[in-house]
């Protein structure tokens, strides 16, 4: 059985924390002497501290470089729409 001890940074897993939790992808951020700093990716960034000792739930598989890859590449482009969108100002009519 995998702990949170065995990831690695840089590194994407897909995991399930509890028998009845969601699959969640998620990465090491960084580790203190007893403890993990854990992002969850979807359906938004949560970033959390686990001990190291706790057993993961369901270890599902760790992305190899391709997939990694992938998973940036499509949140990399939805960034790049948001950023296309064009914020309107009003100027408030000076009425007297």
């Amino acid at each position: 059985m995998h702990s949170f001890e065995d990831l690695k940074a840089d590194t994407y897993y897909l995991v399930r924390l509890e028998a009845d939790g969601p699959v969640q992808l998620v990465s090491v951020l960084m580790e203190t002497k007893e403890t993990v700093l854990l992002r969850s990716y979807l359906p938004a960034n949560e970033d959390f501290f686990v001990a190291k000792e706790l057993q993961i739930f369901q270890f599902i598989e760790e992305l190899d470089d391709d997939k990694a890859q992938e998973f940036e590449n499509i949140y990399a482009e939805e960034e790049e729409e948001g950023e296309e969108v064009e914020l309107f100002e009003f100027e408030e009519d000076d009425e007297e």
